[in-house]
């Protein structure tokens, strides 16, 4: 039904959140994930306060199409990634049709101030004009994506149940910048700990 999701990204705060929905439904239907970042050089001279050149704006969109690259990656889902330049909305919507997308997945808003309210346009235009269905998510105001206790405990289950250890899980502890899930196996203990951004597991044996 989805064969190639489209994802356009600026790289903004809480875009790590339209990556997962979209990361999600590309596993749900094998996917591959389209990643698209469109440099509008116009945007940049608009802000007076912000100084940058083409060039360091097309080096922000590799890193924000490698962001989600990296992510997709992780969950095991093939992603490819663009960096052009033009109006983002414009430009979105040829990728769209140049790559038959079966769905596009957009943010609502990106960034603060002036671009905030660009790229919530961006969003509208898509709905409106786009040849395959469109979701849009509304961005939170971080980006992390492990919602609570509950969560990172069904992540680390799964983790470890991918990695084939008998284990139970005793104990869940949200640090800083990780969380620490600790489990219990016959012969000795395991401690995973999840990134809660990309959801990226390392599972540690402690005997």
């Amino acid at each position: 039904m989805y064969e190639r999701i489209l994802i356009p990204t600026d790289g903004s705060t809480g875009t790590a959140h339209v990556a997962m929905q979209a990361i999600d439904l590309a596993e749900q239907y094998g996917s591959t994930l389209h990643v698209l970042n469109v440099v509008d050089t116009d945007v940049g001279s608009m802000l007076s306060d912000i100084q940058e050149t083409a060039e360091e704006l097309e080096q922000q969109g590799q890193r924000a199409v490698e962001r989600v690259e990296t992510m997709a990656e992780i969950h095991g889902v093939d992603a490819e990634t663009d960096v052009v330049q033009g109006d983002p909305a414009d430009q979105i919507l040829e990728y769209a049709d140049e790559i038959d997308a079966d769905a596009i997945v957009a943010g609502t808003h990106g960034r603060s101030g002036v671009k905030r309210q660009l790229i919530g346009s961006v969003a509208e235009r898509l709905v409106r004009h786009a040849n395959c269905p469109v979701m849009t998510i509304r961005l939170p105001e971080d980006d992390v994506t492990v919602e609570d206790d509950e969560h990172a405990r069904k992540l680390a289950q799964e983790a470890i149940e991918g990695e084939n250890y008998d284990a139970t899980i005793t104990g869940v502890d949200h640090q800083v910048s990780v969380w620490v899930i600790d489990a219990d196996t016959e012969d000795g203990s395991l401690v995973v700990y999840l990134d809660p951004v990309t959801q990226r597991t390392s599972i540690v044996e402690r005997n």
